[in-house]
């Protein structure tokens, strides 16, 4: 009788979690052509959830006087999350706009179309604006867990060795699990000493900006200011 091979166990250091870079997401900003657009892309950009708490969070999960946010992950588990300024100035601006609705039920990230079924809605609508928007800004391999990723690089490069609070952030149980998403961090930080490798060469920065037209984001962070 054969012998049959017990599966293979992964180690963490043989997993990859494909990430964003920072131009990438700032391309997919710049490429945002609604409220829909930019408060999907927004959630997911300043808090990391995973999609499903993306899609169904609702206004009675944002106290913006307190600035906590709570969503609704894996297993039913409830994470409050301080609201980073940016994110709350956004909100407030949506609201005023009537993006978001006036209702304790409405969705944080607005419908394109009337819900026809009751109760927690289909996750989807969040995968396909992320993948709308990648298209649109010309980014690869982009997906809701690939933002995932890029919160989680963004907040350790803004507040360097606060691995515990990522942690908490991401609502990971194990450290192990939040290491996966930081692999991309330790492999720049590593090969950071080229970046003063020089050729004697004139060369300046280009930078391209992708004109939307719609820039409610920067219009609440210059009146804020």
């Amino acid at each position: 009788m054969a012998r049959v091979e017990p599966p293979k166990r992964h180690r963490a250091e043989d997993l990859d979690v494909v990430t964003l870079s920072g131009a990438d997401v700032r391309r997919m900003f710049d490429a945002c052509e609604s409220w829909h657009d930019l408060l999907c892309l927004s959630t997911l950009a300043y808090l990391g959830p995973r999609r499903a708490a993306a899609s169904n969070l609702r206004r009675r999960d944002v106290n913006l006087e307190r600035g906590v946010i709570r969503f609704r992950e894996k297993g039913g588990k409830v994470i409050p999350k301080p609201i980073p300024a940016e994110f709350a100035h956004l909100l407030r601006a949506a609201m005023d706009a009537g993006a978001i609705g006036n209702s304790a039920d409405s969705y944080i990230i607005p419908m394109i179309r009337r819900q026809r079924v009751k109760g927690n809605r289909d996750s989807r609508i969040v995968y396909r604006a992320v993948k709308r928007l990648a298209a649109r800004a010309d980014v690869e391999r982009a997906h809701v867990h690939a933002m995932r990723g890029a919160f989680a690089v963004q907040f350790l490069e803004t507040h360097p060795g606060e691995r515990e609070a990522l942690q908490r952030l991401m609502g990971h149980t194990k450290a192990d699990t939040t290491e996966l998403y930081l692999r991309r961090l330790d492999k720049e930080r590593a090969m950071e000493s080229v970046k003063d490798l020089s050729w004697g060469a004139p060369f300046g920065a280009l930078g391209v900006k992708a004109p939307s037209g719609f820039e409610p984001l920067y219009e609440a962070l210059q009146a804020s200011a």
